[in-house]
């Protein structure tokens, strides 16, 4: 036979719907606070008695008399706002400071169970008006966990009547009508961080940027073991004191949506640049009034928050949803993306913003049930169409205007991170983007452009000449509002455009010819300054400059002179051997004269090859009889070898020697070295010889940077027969005594290596040259040399 059967309810739904659910501390006191705002409350006081080791939260709502206790507050998972009849008891004259009549910011009727997180007693006491009996509830929670076979309504609660509200309260308890919750046996440690951390998150909670007029809720301390200054620091109004900073320091904008439509204003640093209208296209928000204000805050901006807050604004959170008056959690903390900001800014760093950019707060203003939060008090909004188009508005209408803005225009400029006011827009170039930005709203469709700051029509009084985007939106707002006076100053910028951009162009002509005319005259100043140098150089030389040229001719004629003497004499030695050899026949006699003459004739061969070279030597100083440029007192000079050797052969060589066609190319190249003149003027005379010898008419020095080096090298070529290596081996070309010509010494090549590698430089044969073309590579000596 069936029966009907009911469900019992174990004593554990107290675990369940308490302590297991609101876990947070912080959570509990702020699910109290919330019921007490349901109550109509116009003030909440938080009291820490830790003296008593109890906490009170006050308010001065409309309280409760004992049906309402029974009926309502011991009915578990009743809300009198989820069926309606909450409303029915608000009076006619009340006005809620933060939501209007008739919302509630929550509606599951389990919110008092946070009691049970914060103490294991609970005092309740309520009245509905002044002069009224006051009811009071007594809570032992820890009985509900003795056993969890009993049935939860098995276990009693006691309900009594007293005159008024308790006299050893540690704050002025309402007069009038209100509740009092005083949660004794506290379950955990209250220190001063700990009221301070509480205090922060209901800020984030309740008023994260003090932009509402009043703040509701109050924090007192009572505690022996602080002085005054540290229970001073703990007391006071929560709310944060963020206003202005918001306001008139960050760049802004405003979304206010309801049935009648989208209204969005976005004003920078406290300058308004355009408040925009357009219909409602979320259906899912008919029936809510939805507000938006969101803040981008640059470098400075971020700087000043930090200072006031303590906190660096990454930490202190984003975007914050309210639902009818109180925080939606976790909704905006620092490492949540409810939004998807961050997956969108991971798309480009440079073209969106991201959570760390940007915070303000979303209230939403709905019926009951119409956004549903989840139970567990930190998942946000249960998702479904409703929460769907709440998210999408908020990015579509507030935040991609903000982005658009702020990377279209201030990311711009790299300057204005580090302003606090709007000044940068006064730049013309600003003004044109901003114009851009502007007009790209004013041509989407089914949307007004009600207001645009008139600063961006200065553009025309700015003289910029790349107007064409400026001018273009500017064209586009002109002709979507109707303004002929504005598209009159359009017509007239772009004719003062053409005419600025003819102005320009004649301007860059005349300076191109004036370019042309200044390089011209510089050379012919060039070659004149280059002319007059040596026409000086070659005036009549001094008593002291002769006698010191005259003094190097007789050094030079003296070692000649020494090294013929010996040449002589060892001459002499070798016929006097030969004579030997011709009176005496034996063979160790024979033998040693064949050795004393191998050795005579080498040293007759060296001096002669000394005598050779002294002799180009005095040859050299003998040219410069004529040129005395260089002071021969002192053997080296230190300078730009280049330029010495560009003196030396089109000037000095090449009006002294008509018959041979020589050049030296400096190519713009440098190179200074510590050198002796004579012997770099030996080098050149022996490769001009030689090359004269082989045939040349034309010989080419060009100077060039050595490949990786910081050297210059001389390249040195002619137009002669070059090298036959059928006859003449080119890797022997530089050893003494190697020659390819009957009357050749042997010796021009090898002095000119010899000469050059003492100064600390180089003379080899071209490895890359043509094959059987005589051209030859000479590194300078730098100053190390």
């Amino acid at each position: 036979m069936a029966s009907t059967e009911h469900f019992r309810v174990s004593s554990h739904l107290k675990d369940i719907i308490g302590r297991d659910l609101v876990t947070n501390e912080f959570v509990a006191v702020f699910e109290l606070v919330k019921n007490a705002f349901d109550a109509q409350a116009k003030r909440v006081d938080i009291a820490f008695d830790l003296d008593k080791n109890e906490i009170w939260i006050v308010d001065n709502g409309k309280g409760m008399d004992e049906a309402a206790i029974r009926e309502r507050w011991l009915f578990v998972a009743y809300s009198a706002k989820a069926d309606g009849s909450e409303d029915a008891e608000i009076s006619g004259d009340y006005r809620d400071r933060i939501r209007p009549q008739g919302q509630f910011a929550g509606s599951k009727g389990i919110g008092r169970f946070s009691c049970d997180t914060l103490g294991a007693t609970l005092q309740l006491y309520s009245r509905r008006k002044k002069g009224a009996p006051t009811q009071r509830l007594d809570v032992e929670w820890d009985r509900f966990e003795a056993d969890s076979k009993k049935l939860f309504q098995t276990i009693g609660v006691r309900l009594q009547t007293q005159p008024d509200f308790p006299a050893d309260a540690p704050i002025r308890l309402p007069p009038g009508s209100g509740t009092a919750l005083r949660i004794g046996h506290l379950r955990g440690s209250w220190w001063p961080d700990d009221i301070t951390r509480l205090r922060q998150y209901l800020e984030k909670l309740i008023d994260p940027f003090g932009t509402t007029k009043d703040t509701p809720v109050h924090i007192s301390v009572r505690d022996k073991d602080l002085d005054e200054e540290q229970i001073a620091e703990l007391e006071g109004p929560v709310g944060n004191d963020l206003r202005d900073l918001l306001t008139e320091k960050t760049t802004r904008i405003d979304v206010q949506i309801t049935n009648d439509g989208i209204v969005t204003s976005l004003v920078d640093r406290g300058l308004r640049i355009y408040t925009i209208r357009e219909k409602n296209e979320f259906s899912g928000l008919i029936g809510a009034e939805v507000r938006a204000e969101i803040f981008y805050l640059n470098r400075s901006a971020k700087a000043t928050f930090t200072r006031r807050m303590g906190v660096r604004p990454v930490e202190f959170g984003s975007i914050f949803l309210f639902l009818n008056g109180f925080r939606i959690f976790p909704i905006g903390e620092e490492n949540d993306d409810t939004l998807g900001l961050n997956r969108r800014k991971q798309q480009g760093s440079s073209r969106y913003l991201g959570t760390r950019d940007i915070m303000g707060r979303v209230d939403v203003l709905a019926p009951p049930r119409m956004f549903r939060e989840a139970s567990s008090r930190d998942a946000g909004l249960i998702e479904d169409a409703h929460s769907r188009d709440l998210y999408q508005a908020i990015i579509r209408k507030a935040v991609v205007r903000l982005e658009r803005y702020v990377v279209g225009v201030t990311w711009q400029d790299k300057t204005d991170a580090d302003r606090d006011d709007a000044s940068g827009i006064q730049f013309g170039e600003t003004k044109g983007r901003v114009a851009q930005v502007i007009a790209q709203l004013a041509a989407t469709r089914d949307l007004t452009l009600e207001y645009f700051n008139p600063v961006i029509i200065e553009i025309f009084d700015d003289g910029q000449r790349s107007l064409d985007g400026a001018m273009k939106a500017l064209t586009t707002i002109a002709e979507k509002q109707g303004d002929e006076a504005l598209l009159r100053r359009i017509e007239e910028a772009r004719a003062r455009q053409a005419e600025l951009e003819e102005a320009e162009r004649e301007a860059t002509r005349a300076a191109r010819e004036a370019l042309a005319a200044k390089a011209l005259a510089d050379a012919r100043i060039s070659r004149l300054e280059r002319q007059a140098r040596y026409l000086a150089s070659t005036q009549d030389m001094t008593v002291e400059q002769m006698t010191l040229l005259l003094h190097q001719v007789m050094i030079y004629s003296g070692h000649i002179g020494a090294a013929i003497d010996r040449a002589l004499g060892d001459a002499n030695a070798v016929l006097a051997a030969a004579a030997d050899l011709l009176n005496e026949h034996e063979d160790d006699d024979l033998q040693d004269a064949a050795a004393s003459i191998r050795a005579r004739t080498r040293r007759v061969i060296d001096d002669l090859d000394y005598i050779h070279l002294e002799n180009d030597r005095l040859t050299a100083v003998a040219r410069f009889a004529s040129n005395a440029r260089f002071d021969l007192e002192t053997d080296l000079l230190e300078g730009d070898v280049v330029e010495f050797l560009d003196e030396y052969v089109n000037q000095v060589r090449a009006n002294r020697d008509a018959t041979a066609n020589v050049r030296f190319e400096a190519n713009g190249l440098s190179q200074d070295a510590r050198f002796r003149p004579v012997d770099l003027v030996v080098v050149v005379d022996n490769m001009l010889d030689n090359a004269r010898k082989h045939g040349a008419t034309i010989m080419t020095l060009a100077a060039r940077q050595a490949k990786g080096s910081k050297k210059v090298e001389i390249t040195i070529s002619d137009d002669g027969r070059g090298i036959d290596e059928t006859r003449i081996d080119p890797t022997k070309i530089f050893e003494k005594g190697y020659t390819s010509t009957v009357e050749g010494t042997g010796l021009g090549l090898f002095h000119a290596r010899k000469v050059v590698e003492a100064m600390g430089g180089n003379l080899i044969l071209d490895p890359d040259r043509a094959p059987g073309r005589a051209e030859f590579i000479m590194t300078l000596p730098s100053k190390k040399a």
